[in-house]
């Protein structure tokens, strides 16, 4: 059994993690609710800041925002995508959870799914309201699923 510290709640000093979500928007893509908590605050909050930077880039591309404001965006996104999985898998490796690296496997598909949209846009191909469908259609299994399954483990293993 591996023992570790509980997972702190606050993300203090982390600038990817907000202490408040956005305002719900009719338009948005992508909705956090407590159905889809892992348990974990750390995680969760970083899962509500990606919800937001995907919210917020949908936003801007169905609007018809102007390419400086989608690529500003879309680097938000992909930057807070990529801190999260690292965050993640280095929490993941820090309790020895043998789930690891299938875990990484399935982060790597989303990321490079995401790298490619990013080149596309910087080669001049915008985005539509279409681009980020799958981002929404990854996130959400993947969460209930593999997260969910992780913050069991974790509480099982490194709580009890």
């Amino acid at each position: 059994m591996v023992h570790a510290s509980p997972i702190p709640t606050s993300t203090l000093g982390n600038p990817l993690v907000t202490t408040q979500l956005r305002s719900l928007h009719e338009d948005d893509l992508i909705i956090w609710s407590e159905k889809i908590s892992v348990g974990m605050g750390v995680l969760d909050a970083e899962h509500q800041d990606l919800f937001d930077a995907i919210n917020d880039l949908n936003l801007a591309v169905i609007g018809h925002e102007d390419r400086e404001s989608v690529g500003s965006l879309l680097s938000r996104l992909a930057e807070t995508t990529h801190a999260h999985f690292a965050s993640e898998e280095a929490l993941m490796e820090s309790v020895k959870y043998n789930g690891k690296a299938l875990h990484a496997l399935k982060h790597q598909h989303l990321l490079d799914q995401l790298d490619a949209l990013v080149a596309r846009f910087n080669r001049g191909i915008d985005l539509n309201e279409h681009s980020l469908n799958f981002i929404r259609d990854w996130a959400i299994p993947h969460i209930l699923e593999s997260d969910v399954n992780f913050g069991h483990w974790y509480r099982e293993h490194c709580l009890s």
